[in-house]
């Protein structure tokens, strides 16, 4: 199965991919690898209560026909901005994971903390 794995983004051992905007913040959505082990995404909720997340925290749910997939909070942070548009498009991710992004997420972290396109390539094979 051949999946697409961006360069220029980090990723995280639960199969979320974030991409650096600005000096602390990210957008973050769900890796190609990630929505093919769901397999069709039916609905995608954001179960966000409040603006800061410690880490660990599951923040929202996947639905698809495979699995339900959960989404974990990769570090201590702030949500900056939700996608509210996204339970419209649920089914778009399976298409363009990399375009449609979840949340933004702020935090003052290293980013070596997180995976990169080699790490990432390395844990899904």
């Amino acid at each position: 199965m051949m999946i697409q794995v961006p360069k220029n983004i980090y990723y995280t051992k639960q199969h979320l991919w974030l991409q650096k905007i600005g000096l602390y913040d990210f957008c973050v959505g769900i890796t190609d690898f990630g929505q093919k082990e769901i397999g069709k995404i039916d609905l995608i909720e954001l179960t966000i209560k409040k603006s800061f997340l410690k880490k660990g925290t599951i923040w929202g749910t996947i639905y698809g026909i495979n699995d339900t997939f959960h989404l974990i909070s990769p570090f201590d942070c702030k949500i900056v901005e939700k996608n509210c548009d996204l339970h419209k498009h649920a089914a778009y991710v399976n298409t363009a994971p990399y375009k449609y992004w979840f949340a933004i997420l702020s935090a003052k972290i290293d980013v070596t903390t997180l995976m990169t396109y080699y790490n990432y390539t390395q844990f899904t094979q």
